[in-house]
């Protein structure tokens, strides 16, 4: 899925959709879905992780694996997140296994190949 709307929200941009470039600081990233089953009302399970570059590449942490709980109160607990960490990018419904390749400039390296 390719980058599309942005709101900011207490200081935080709230991006849905996948990152278009190489990350460039720490940044959440917000999975919501629904599960369904017959006879029961539908439940909102949500995740939160963090990526930051490091010097091999995206370093993935998982910060909240799985969480039930209405949609807003899942984007208002990341964006509390945020703030707290000095993070300043929320994006929902990111397609993690397709993040931008990371820029060696954005880490400070450069690239040697090898012979």
């Amino acid at each position: 899925m390719a980058q599309a709307a942005t709101v900011v929200m207490e200081g935080v941009k709230v991006i849905q959709g996948t990152p278009s470039g190489s990350l460039t600081g720490p940044t959440l990233f917000l999975n919501m879905w629904k599960v369904i089953k017959p006879d029961e009302p539908d439940v909102t399970m949500a995740s939160l992780r963090m990526a930051r570059p490091g010097v091999d590449g995206y370093i993935i942490k998982d910060l909240i694996p799985e969480l039930t709980c209405p949609p807003k109160q899942a984007l208002d607990k990341a964006v509390a997140i945020a703030n707290r960490g000095d993070v300043s990018e929320v994006y929902v419904n990111a397609d993690m296994d397709n993040l931008p390749s990371l820029g060696f400039a954005a880490v400070g390296q450069r690239r040697v190949d090898a012979v």
